[in-house]
């Protein structure tokens, strides 16, 4: 099988692995400062609490693992106890968002384009949707805080930051092979697999109209993927602007994954 490479163009722009690093590296500063301020203590080695200064000089390994531990510890009762307050007004931005209709209001656009060579299809597939359950999610995606059951079963539970703007949502998602009507995004002819997702808020399961689209090639030895992230117009620019880089940073990471444990 060929070396395992990937190729990452957001928005017409090709990323590098090392800014990716930099953009995880940074958004797990953020998940750091964030637990710290809803009062969880974040211990050095030698066991003291570290400071909200002393985050700062963490190298991006330190950081990682701090993080690691910090959501184990929580575990997603913890992690959904602790951040109560901050679903509660992330899901109030939500409803205001959508007071308009979608489709009188529209939606913003962002496309990530990943080209895989060097990873099974078939690994790829069989490992997609339940890769992020368990202790993976922040590993891969930082402000991937939980993730349970697997999109294309029905539903997949997710508390994840959209766009790397704000804070955290609570949301179930489905799966679709279909593009939602309101999404003004092209059928590929040469990517013959789509797999397109809408998110609702767990509280209430109102329809945010924030989701994912998915269309895949197969290639010789590996796969081409586009995918576009939609949420309302009504919503800031930059969620859609950020999450572009979140589903590089998300997606990156799971081809990277899936291909260390098929090589």
């Amino acid at each position: 099988m060929t070396k395992f490479q990937m190729t990452i163009t957001i928005n017409g722009e090709i990323y590098t692995t090392a800014q990716l690093k930099r953009f995880k590296y940074e958004r797990a500063l953020h998940v750091l400062h964030e637990l710290q301020a809803l009062g969880v203590n974040l211990p050095a080695e030698d066991g003291h609490a570290l400071t909200s200064i002393e985050l700062n000089w963490l190298d991006p390994d330190a950081a990682m693992a701090l993080l690691v531990k910090a959501h184990e510890t929580l575990g997603q009762t913890g992690t959904r106890a602790l951040f109560s307050p901050v679903l509660a007004d992330s899901d109030r931005r939500w409803h205001a968002w959508n007071e308009r209709p979608i489709t009188t209001q529209g939606v913003r656009l962002g496309t990530t384009h990943i080209q895989v060579q060097g990873i099974d299809i078939k690994a790829y597939q069989a490992q997609m949707q339940t890769a992020q359950n368990g202790a993976t999610p922040f590993q891969i995606m930082p402000e991937h805080y939980l993730v349970s059951g697997d999109v294309t079963g029905g539903r997949q539970t997710i508390m994840e930051t959209f766009g790397m703007l704000g804070e955290p949502t609570l949301t179930y998602g489905t799966a679709s092979q279909t593009i939602p009507v309101y999404v003004p995004v092209k059928r590929l002819a040469d990517h013959p697999a789509l797999m397109s997702g809408e998110t609702f808020l767990v509280a209430d399961d109102l329809n945010i109209h924030v989701g994912a689209i998915h269309q895949v090639q197969p290639l010789p030895d590996g796969l081409d993927i586009q995918s576009t992230f939609f949420c309302p117009h009504n919503a800031p620019a930059a969620i859609a602007e950020g999450h572009t880089i979140h589903f590089a940073l998300e997606l990156g990471g799971l081809f990277t994954l899936i291909a260390g444990r098929t090589h």
